[in-house]
């Protein structure tokens, strides 16, 4: 029950940033608390917007994703999400210094 209010609040989260993740990939796996994803691309295009560096991004995948939902202390600790490598290849922007 409590999971069909978590899974759209983390989709909300990573799927801003993860291209074609579905809620039916978390969901599947919150209910024991541990949600792992693996070989995931990145929105580049976000990345961009939000780092605003003076590169392009011309790749980037995350190799794994973990997330941690501590169903039965929820109100006093806190959703855990790790990244296990992550890999941009990265292009000076024309005209940066």
């Amino acid at each position: 029950m409590l999971e069909s209010y978590v899974t759209p609040l983390l989709m909300s989260y990573v799927n801003k940033y993860i291209k074609n993740l579905k809620p039916s990939d978390l969901q599947l796996s919150l209910w024991g608390g541990d949600v792992v994803l693996s070989k995931l691309d990145l929105k580049l295009d976000v990345l961009e917007q939000e780092l605003k560096l003076p590169f392009t991004f011309m790749s980037g995948h995350i190799h794994e994703l973990r997330i941690h939902v501590p169903w039965t202390k929820l109100g006093s600790e806190p959703v855990v999400i790790t990244i296990n490598t992550m890999e941009c290849i990265l292009k000076l922007r024309d005209g940066a210094q």
